[in-house]
């Protein structure tokens, strides 16, 4: 059964937004009568019967909807500065999504190599990746934010960051899957010394994710592996 996002799934009829219907209509030629799974990445997963196609709208009726509980007893947030070639971390972000996670914060630093991304389009990824993995939560994506202003907000107790340099523990080591955490992974040329100093000021304790020297999108994958690895009951 086909899968796709859709936002709205509190009414009996559903409608796909656009990029769905386009993907039902013109790629899939699904024709009126095809059932269809629908999830609205908040929870609620639905199938339903396409009932009418035209050149703007697909619509569906909903068959029967079910709720799904939260994945994880606690959440997982990525702060990570964008790579270079876009198409590193638009990977990092569908294997994280796939894998699992509750909220990702492209993060501005120092040494950050990109400066503009595209929201939509990061957007689509992440859907794709839910639709992909079967997966009821759709993960928060921020906008682009940089290292103060991430600092201000409020923040879980537990906080990390990836730290080439220095003095470090292995994170699987330090990591509690019983509390919220936020790992932060800085960019190709790592932090600054400044803002290591920075973060080890406010709370966040400097780790290593094994011996070898990871790419940013590497080590973002292989931290948000191991907290899901670690909440496994």
């Amino acid at each position: 059964m086909h899968l796709f996002h859709c936002p709205a799934l509190t009414e009996n009829e559903a409608a796909l937004p656009e990029d769905e219907a386009h993907h039902a209509r013109s790629v899939l030629r699904l024709p009126e009568g095809t059932r269809i799974g629908l999830l609205d990445g908040r929870g609620t997963m639905a199938e339903a019967e396409i009932t009418a196609i035209d050149k703007r709208h697909v619509l569906a009726r909903i068959i029967a909807r079910r709720t799904v509980p939260a994945e994880r007893t606690a959440r997982i947030h990525l702060a990570v500065a964008p790579t270079k070639r876009i198409e590193r971390f638009e990977w990092m972000l569908e294997k994280c999504t796939e894998i699992g996670v509750d909220r990702i914060t492209p993060l501005m630093t120092g040494r950050t190599e990109r400066a503009r991304l595209r929201q939509d389009r990061l957007e689509r990824v992440l859907i794709s990746a839910i639709k992909q993995s079967q997966r009821a939560w759709l993960p928060v994506l921020d906008d682009a934010t940089t290292l103060d202003a991430l600092l201000r907000q409020d923040l879980p107790p537990q906080r990390f960051f990836g730290w080439c340099e220095g003095e470090r523990v292995p994170f699987a080591k330090r990591y509690d899957p019983a509390a919220d955490a936020l790992v932060l992974i800085g960019p190709e040329g790592d932090l600054t010394a400044d803002e290591s100093r920075q973060l080890m000021a406010q709370g966040f304790a400097p780790v290593s994710l094994g011996p070898a020297r990871l790419r940013t999108e590497t080590a973002a994958i292989t931290a948000c592996a191991v907290m899901n690895a670690a909440q496994e009951p």
